[in-house]
């Protein structure tokens, strides 16, 4: 290779971005769900693409250099890790705004379905009787006591428990 330092930097931000890739479907990686905010898709997940499309792009300008023209292995080798990168730049970059949910791992499917049940731990939270009940858009709530019996003296804990929800408004 001509520019050894380019090349190396290009190997490891290709591996970096693969292996995070791989963790992040793996689920043992899931820092990457703070990117969320930024990016409507799944930024982790699209790492693995990403990768893929660097490492195979090197990968490619190492075959095309260092083996004989006219050579069909060289021929053949280059045009699949063409193929490998463009395909994976594509699915990398489509990714970071979203992925069909076939391609989402399973503890992503789980979480996207507890999320639309209310079973998730915000959720759980947020229902009369959870520790947020109340108090999201409320200035006077004050902070959210760790337990029940944190509540200060002569301050109901849930100001809405005497309400009976049940019977409907009245």
């Amino acid at each position: 290779m001509d520019q050894p330092v380019f090349f190396a930097i290009l190997l490891g931000i290709g591996g970096v971005s693969f292996v995070s890739g791989v963790l992040a479907y793996r689920g043992k990686y899931v820092a990457w769900l703070a990117l969320k905010s930024f990016f409507p898709g799944w930024p982790g997940l699209a790492g693995l693409y990403i990768g893929a499309a660097i490492l195979s792009g090197a990968g490619a300008a190492v075959i095309l250099q260092a083996m004989p023209e006219g050579n069909i292995v060289r021929a053949l080798l280059g045009l699949l890790l063409i193929f490998t990168m463009i395909a994976g730049a594509i699915i990398g970059i489509i990714g970071m705004f979203w992925l069909p949910r076939f391609m989402l791992p399973q503890w992503v499917k789980d979480t996207i379905d507890e999320i639309k049940r209310g079973e998730d731990p915000l959720s759980q939270a947020l229902r009369p009787g959870g520790s947020l009940y109340g108090r999201l858009g409320n200035p006077d709530a004050g902070p959210a006591p760790a337990r029940r019996d944190d509540a200060r003296p002569g301050q109901d804990s849930h100001p809405h428990e005497d309400r009976d929800d049940r019977e409907g408004p009245r």
